[in-house]
């Protein structure tokens, strides 16, 4: 008995550093598993920007851009969604349909992104639809007009601006209203000069107004004096111009130096500075529909917060859908179910709670429209833009370098 008792304290020594060893084992496996906890639970979501910032209509890409960076700043400076920052990652498509799409698969794959924000014009906005579908990527797409881009089936993508038709329908009615009866149309040969061209046709026969010529033009065209003259000649007491923003100037000019002095209409796309500083005072005059009302209290507390942060800006949709998408975006990412999902990292779920969440997200204010309307979006309606109370109008200044709320009264035919 007298070894006995050394040997079983010693024992005892060996146990209880080994439930030593063991406490420390399980305290630092814990600690482990609340820190991976919590950085999965602060894990970023990306969002990607694909659009055009240095291309024809690069005021578009870079306006909307600097919208989303706004409503992402913002979020952030909050803490973010739930704790989880979100990033930008930011692509220019340089307006070229195949290098787009290759981004929108690299936002897909390569960035794990949950969504997609961007496409103004409408070829490259088109070229990233199939690839939303593919990868089951929400895609929120901004002012590419072309009418059918959101016809079903539309898996996965939603458009935040305007449709052409919507521009006609508002143009139609404002023509009317201003008792105008003889219109011209020119319109480049692109997708979104004969999408509008044909819905301005199928908009002022509904109106029982006229088209007494209706111009179509190569838009690499040097030389336009033929299709104005041509315009001139049946004497129109309105024309509208459905451009992109070199071919727009040019038309504005040859109107000019060809003495066609009538009341015009040119389509969004002379809301591009580009449009109008090449047109300069040949612009002067020209009304365009737009989708902001700048007397809306909170637009102008927007745009402020976008001159202090970007420089000066012009009142138009284009810095607005950028901010809206960001918005209506962040709104859904915050629903518990995403969230839950993103921690979980089910991507793949992720991005499908946050299409469901963009249908059932009904009626959502932001920016765009007048004061009191709202996007609406459902199960099967991927088009947030309304018909109704959402169109303003807006004339150019100054040689082309101011737009301002246009006296509505004055815009009619030359007796």
């Amino acid at each position: 008995m007298t070894f006995g008792l050394p040997i079983h304290r010693a024992g005892d020594r060996t146990r209880a550093a080994a439930r030593d060893r063991m406490a420390r084992l399980v305290a630092v496996a814990a600690a482990m598993l609340i820190c991976g906890s919590a950085a999965q639970a602060a894990a970023t979501i990306k969002i990607c920007s694909i659009d055009d910032r240095s291309g024809a209509a690069a005021d578009t890409g870079i306006q909307s851009y600097n919208g989303l960076q706004i409503a992402v700043a913002q979020a952030n400076a909050a803490g973010g969604v739930n704790g989880h920052k979100v990033e930008i990652v930011a692509y220019d498509g340089k307006t070229d349909p195949q290098l787009t799409a290759s981004y929108a698969t690299r936002c897909a794959e390569d960035d794990k992104g949950l969504l997609i924000i961007g496409g103004n014009p409408a070829a490259p906005a088109a070229a990233m639809i199939p690839v939303a579908g593919e990868y089951g990527l929400p895609y929120l797409m901004l002012s590419a007009g072309t009418d059918n881009l959101t016809d079903e089936p539309a898996p996965f993508h939603f458009r935040v601006g305007p449709r052409n038709s919507q521009d006609a329908a508002a143009i139609a009615d404002l023509l009317v209203a201003q008792g105008f009866k003889r219109v011209a149309i020119a319109n480049n040969s692109l997708p979104f000069g004969t999408d509008s061209a044909q819905a301005s046709t199928a908009a002022l026969e509904k109106k029982h107004i006229a088209i007494v010529s209706h111009q179509t033009y190569d838009i690499n065209a040097t030389d336009l004096a033929p299709q104005i003259a041509a315009i001139r000649n049946a004497k129109p007491d309105v024309v509208l111009v459905f451009p992109y923003a070199a071919d727009g100037a040019r038309v504005l000019r040859t109107m000019k130096q060809l003495g066609l002095q009538v009341p015009t209409i040119v389509a969004r796309s002379a809301l591009l500075e580009t449009l109008r500083k090449l047109a300069a005072d040949a612009s002067d005059g020209v009304m365009i529909p737009n989708t902001i009302d700048p007397t809306r209290v909170d637009v102008k507390k927007y745009l402020e917060t976008y001159k202090a942060k970007f420089g000066p800006v012009q009142p138009t949709m284009y810095p607005v859908l950028g901010y809206d998408a960001g918005e209506i975006a962040l709104q859904v990412i915050g629903q518990t179910k995403v969230l839950e999902l993103l921690d979980k990292g089910d991507l793949a779920g992720a991005r499908k709670a946050v299409r469901d969440g963009i249908e059932s997200i009904g009626k959502f204010k932001g920016l765009q429209g007048r004061e009191g309307a709202s996007y609406v979006f459902g199960p099967k309606h991927h088009h947030g833009s309304p018909d109704e109370n959402w169109f303003t109008f807006i004339q150019v200044t100054d040689k082309g370098t101011n737009l301002v709320k246009p006296d509505i009264a004055a815009f009619k035919p030359k007796p």
